[in-house]
């Protein structure tokens, strides 16, 4: 097939897509690669390039410095093909900014037959947090003159040494011990975070872990993403993309919302009409990067797929290519592109790099006014599509504002007194249209897949005012805390009320067996129960000895026991949203759980932890209760075992988790206590007896 390159006012500009034309599912797709001068390969020979394609194609995470400087495809061998052909030093000297390095496997076969290849691998050097390093050393390097033992280049260990984190002895606080100021990765972690929440633990477990620092600033920390050329990227057949457009809405966006569908699937139909080049040329970066994001975020939900954590990567590097191409003002499509990035990057076990790229979309949002709302005239013409993304596209980014501010224990972006916007409106995408809009109704058999959306922007209308008043930085007195939990409890109650016939399993319509939204009815479970766990935690810790010496700032003498009987009740609150964490996490189990599922880990993680604290405190007063809720965070441990793979925020979890179980193990109740205290004084006097 040929591909005409003149148009009617000369000659058009060469495409970089590699197109695959054709009908995919006969087994007879045509591939037709587009050159340089706008020629294509027709019936000849496909290039070098594209028959590489037709093979199994390996994944390098690591090339060498010649290869990467010169953009060339590298084997990630040392020597790689190219060195070895050329006769050059292959070196791995680079820094490497995507994560943890890799290890580098050495070719001994051609370092023994080539003395010319000197391969070169740099590793970082590991050292303690605690250690006094100074930042301009040079980068360690080992030179290989002869064969070595691929075991002896294999990756530093991350967790090299005994490193401490170094505590001082304070007096505890009237509510709970004050969190550290930074986590391992030396970030600024507010007390709402629940690795602050752990790190208050730390302080008596002794816990900490080195991490390697050889990344960029803005995503220390995070798991690592192949490596891969942005610039050559091959569109998958028109089926495949229409099936991961159709996976995104029915799977990977339950209450994320912020797209409308019949736009995306027009996107889709004109990318292939066009191969890529779209008809408006201004807006073609843009609108590309957010449907090549969508694709990416669908492929990271796809059941079955072994490689979907590379597969994915290429079309978010490639989105990321489109989006570093626009020129002019701010469009829609741009900040879409931008909070679709985000929501992947979480998939992905790069929280920290999420946080970067968000700060940077809440800031084109706030250029183009979406906190704001619009007054609409009669007699304006109103685009009401536009008009309902803008306003799906804030809440859901104030959604996900709220929830790194919870993870992470970091300042808000979107401040509520800085907003005047509408909620979006309770309409299915296909009554949604440029000229009209036609709402669905509240109550009914048939339920609106919005209706999620919007009752999950309640929620975290709720959440923001919790971080906001119970975990400021000067935290509240124990009597005033009393009040704002009592408060938040009833605000979240009264929500739990109102959408208890989509959330509860009793009597459920047949329409809710989809998988949308059974999706939607475990992620507002667990946003639920978090935000519950986010209001009752702090009196997890709460020493209830030190009450009697607390100020009298109740009326009257039998205030204390007031005080008492209500932290406790508080404490029962957030026991059983721990549970309920639980119990929706089985339910997830018994299906399929993904490793994209980002904040049903990082609920996990939460819930886990309370019960392995309430284990340590209380384990010896009441052995039988505890022994359950320790029961069901091995349980939950188990899940996030099963899907924890390396560099995943899962497995660290894990591993923090593990160590929590051990000590949680250690604690014995009365009985136990004096049958261990019967077995150690009878083998001190066996010996004895023995020798009579």
């Amino acid at each position: 097939m040929e591909r005409d390159c003149e148009g009617a006012s000369g000659t058009q500009a060469p495409s970089e897509w590699v197109h695959v034309t054709g009908n995919p599912t006969s087994g007879n797709a045509e591939e037709v690669a587009s050159t340089p001068d706008g020629a294509s390969s027709g019936n000849t020979s496909p290039p070098a390039k594209r028959r590489r394609e037709t093979k199994e194609r390996s994944r390098v995470s690591r090339a060498c410095d010649r290869c990467k400087r010169k953009k060339t495809r590298c084997t990630g061998r040392c020597p790689c093909a190219l060195c070895l052909v050329s006769n050059q030093s292959c070196e791995f000297t680079a820094s490497y900014t995507r994560g943890r390095l890799p290890s580098v496997i050495v070719d001994e076969a051609a370092v023994t037959a080539n003395t010319n290849a000197r391969p070169r691998v740099s590793l970082p050097a590991p050292h303690s947090i605690t250690d006094n390093i100074t930042p301009d050393l040079p980068t360690p390097t080992v030179q290989l003159q002869g064969p070595l033992s691929p075991s002896r280049i294999d990756a530093p260990n991350i967790y090299h040494g005994t490193d401490r984190l170094a505590v001082k002895d304070e007096p505890s606080s009237r509510t709970s011990p004050e969190p550290a100021q930074t986590d391992q990765q030396g970030h600024y972690v507010g007390p709402a975070s629940g690795v602050s929440f752990l790190l208050r633990i730390q302080k008596t477990l002794h816990q900490n872990s080195s991490l390697s620092h050889d990344s960029s600033i803005f995503t220390f920390g995070d798991a690592p993403l192949p490596e891969f050329d942005p610039t050559f990227f091959v569109l998958p057949p028109k089926a495949e993309g229409e099936k991961l457009v159709e996976r995104y809405f029915d799977f990977a966006a339950p209450t994320h919302r912020f797209l409308h569908r019949p736009t995306i699937e027009g996107l889709l139909q004109e990318f292939y009409e066009t191969q890529g080049d779209m008809k408006n040329k201004e807006e073609a970066p843009g609108k590309t990067a957010l449907l090549l994001i969508v694709m990416a975020q669908a492929k990271a939900y796809m059941p079955g797929e072994a490689d979907a954590h590379s597969a994915s990567a290429r079309y978010y590097f490639a989105s990321e290519h489109q989006l570093s191409k626009e020129r002019g003002s701010v469009r829609l499509a741009s900040v879409q592109a931008r909070l679709g990035q985000c929501f992947y990057l979480l998939t992905q076990s790069r929280i920290n790099h999420c946080w970067s790229l968000f700060g940077t979309m809440a800031h084109l949002a706030f250029a183009i006014g979406l906190n704001r709302g619009r007054s609409c005239s009669p007699s304006s013409s109103i685009d009401f599509i536009e008009l309902e993304s803008r306003r799906r596209l804030f809440w859901v980014a104030y959604v996900l504002d709220k929830y790194l501010a919870a993870a992470l224990g970091r300042p808000r972006t979107f401040k509520d007194e800085d907003i005047d916007q509408e909620l979006p409106t309770l309409v299915n995408d296909a009554d949604l249209t440029s000229h009209s809009i036609t709402p669905s109704p509240s109550l009914g058999y048939s339920m609106p897949v919005m209706m999620a959306a919007i009752e999950h922007i309640k929620l975290s209308k709720i959440l923001s005012a919790v971080l906001r008043d119970l975990y400021p930085i000067r935290s509240p007195s124990l009597p005033h805390r009393l009040s704002l939990a009592q408060k938040y409890t009833t605000d979240l109650t009264a929500w739990r009320q109102s959408n208890a016939h989509f959330l509860d399993t009793n009597n459920l319509p047949s329409s809710l067996l989809i998988p949308i939204y059974q999706r939607q009815r475990n992620v507002l479970n667990l946003a639920f129960y978090h935000a519950v766990l986010l209001v009752h935690r702090p009196f997890l810790l709460l020493n209830f000895a030190s009450l009697t010496q607390l100020e009298q700032t109740a009326t009257g003498s039998d205030a204390q026991p007031a005080i008492e009987l209500t932290c406790k009740e508080n404490l029962e609150h957030c026991l059983a949203a721990a549970m309920g964490i639980v119990r929706v996490v089985d339910d997830i189990a018994e299906s399929q759980v993904f490793r994209a599922f980002w904040f049903t880990q990082y609920y996990a993680f939460c819930a886990v932890v309370v019960l392995y604290i309430y284990r340590i405190q209380q384990g010896g007063v009441e052995p039988a209760r505890s022994e359950g809720f320790y029961a069901a965070g091995r349980r939950c441990q188990g899940v996030l075992s099963a899907i924890s793979e390396a560099d995943c925020l899962s497995k660290r979890y894990v591993l923090v988790l593990e160590e929590l179980r051990s000590e949680a193990a250690k604690v014995r109740g009365p009985a136990r206590q004096l049958e261990r205290a019967q077995e150690q004084a009878q083998s001190a006097t066996t010996p004895a007896v023995a020798v009579a």
